[in-house]
């Protein structure tokens, strides 16, 4: 795991030590400031979001990351904001509803603060993002840049390499890569394969991809944008070997942790998916109920219905009032044929979430239906229905 994760899990990580009274009155007074800015973004309001970006600061980070053409770099002072807005909506899967953001940690330190934040789009996907930000004052703060956990890196650095793509010259695209001895033709075909990206050219990208020597191709940016161009060409055998690329590229890499999730599950690599989480438990430096609720999938697929319970359990433990914990319980309840369990899990749903869990709704779920005919469940709904 590279420095800049660990130091990032580090500071994420609840303090234990004893805060006075003033101070957590101030870190509490922060955290609403920033939550409001999440729930704005959750209403589709971007006004509290502008406000709380330093915009001198990420334009500073985006044109001092790499040498980006002056006709692209002059104009990005003139709006920021039109495009911080843009790439910071590009930047999520595509959703089918409203991807909607959970301040899940905050911390504040001297003069600085981060914030992870946990998104979530349609078909149970999830995203991360890492928020660092100056303390302003005593009850202000400033959002100077994030990490992003589904497109694999800074925003800042994200955002410049794509302005690099739209005008990749040598000097630049020499910027990009590892090995800076790399000849005038590898940079010139480095340079041509950037333009395939900005033009969203699949067919060019894998001509020139598979022209490529091995040791362009093994490049971290390469590797990086073989997966992204796999991905949204929607070719699985590329895909397949694109990600296998990541896992020997990116050994253990967080940032990469949510995609790789997602692929074994999609390729029913089931044994596998726990230990990714657990990377990217340690990268993000939390446990929240949407990881553990994930490893509960993955234990039942396994057939460790145990495991799957303990996990459960676990995802209720450390976010309560996250609703896809408690349907984990049930579901892993229910696998384990612990009757009783599942209907402790199926009061919660109702009580906290608003469910009615009767028989008919039980009974369009392949797997729950299984409750109907138990005693436990049959006891448990009459005292319901009595009280």
């Amino acid at each position: 795991m590279n420095r800049l994760l660990v130091l990032t899990a580090a500071v994420l990580v609840m303090l234990v030590a004893p805060q006075p009274a003033s101070a957590q009155s101030q870190n509490e007074a922060l955290r609403a400031e920033f939550e409001a800015v999440i729930d704005g973004l959750n209403d589709n309001s971007f006004k509290l979001f502008h406000e709380m970006v330093d915009q001198r600061a990420m334009l500073n980070r985006v044109i001092g990351t790499y040498v980006i053409s002056p006709d692209i770099r002059d104009p990005l002072g003139n709006d920021p904001r039109e495009w911080i807005e843009s790439a910071f909506k590009s930047s999520f899967p595509p959703s089918k509803k409203e991807i909607l953001g959970t301040v899940v940690a905050f911390e504040v330190y001297e003069g600085s603060a981060r914030a992870l934040v946990r998104w979530e789009s349609s078909g149970f996907r999830f995203s991360y993002h890492i928020y660092e930000l100056e303390v302003r004052g005593s009850k202000s703060l400033k959002i100077v840049d994030w990490i992003d956990y589904y497109q694999a890196g800074r925003f800042s650095e994200l955002v410049a390499q794509s302005f690099v793509y739209v005008m990749p010259t040598a000097e630049a695209t020499l910027q990009l890569l590892e090995d800076k001895n790399r000849s005038e033709g590898e940079v010139f075909q480095m340079g041509e394969l950037f333009k395939t990206v900005r033009d969203t050219r699949h067919d060019r990208f894998f001509e020139i991809y598979d022209a490529m020597e091995e040791s362009l191709r093994s490049e971290k940016i390469v590797t990086k944008l073989n997966l992204d161009m796999a991905m949204s060409w929607n070719d699985a055998g590329r895909t397949g070997r694109a990600y296998q690329s990541i896992v020997a590229t990116f050994p253990q890499d967080p940032l990469y942790s949510l995609r790789l999730i997602g692929f074994y599950i999609a390729t029913r690599q089931f044994e596998k998916v726990i230990p990714e989480i657990e990377t990217l438990q340690a990268g993000l430096g939390v446990t929240d109920g949407v990881t553990e609720s994930l490893k509960v999938s993955a234990a039942m697929a396994l057939g460790e219905f145990a495991l799957a319970e303990e996990l459960a359990i676990n995802a209720t433990r450390v976010e309560p009032n996250l609703e896809l914990s408690w349907w984990s319980l049930l579901r892993a309840r229910t696998a384990a044929q612990d009757w009783a369990g599942a209907t402790e899990a199926m009061t919660e749903l109702e009580d906290r979430f608003g469910h009615l869990l009767i028989p008919q709704k039980l009974r369009r779920d392949r797997f729950l239906k299984a409750l109907i005919n138990q005693q436990e469940y049959k006891d448990w709904r009459a005292a319901r229905d009595a009280g």
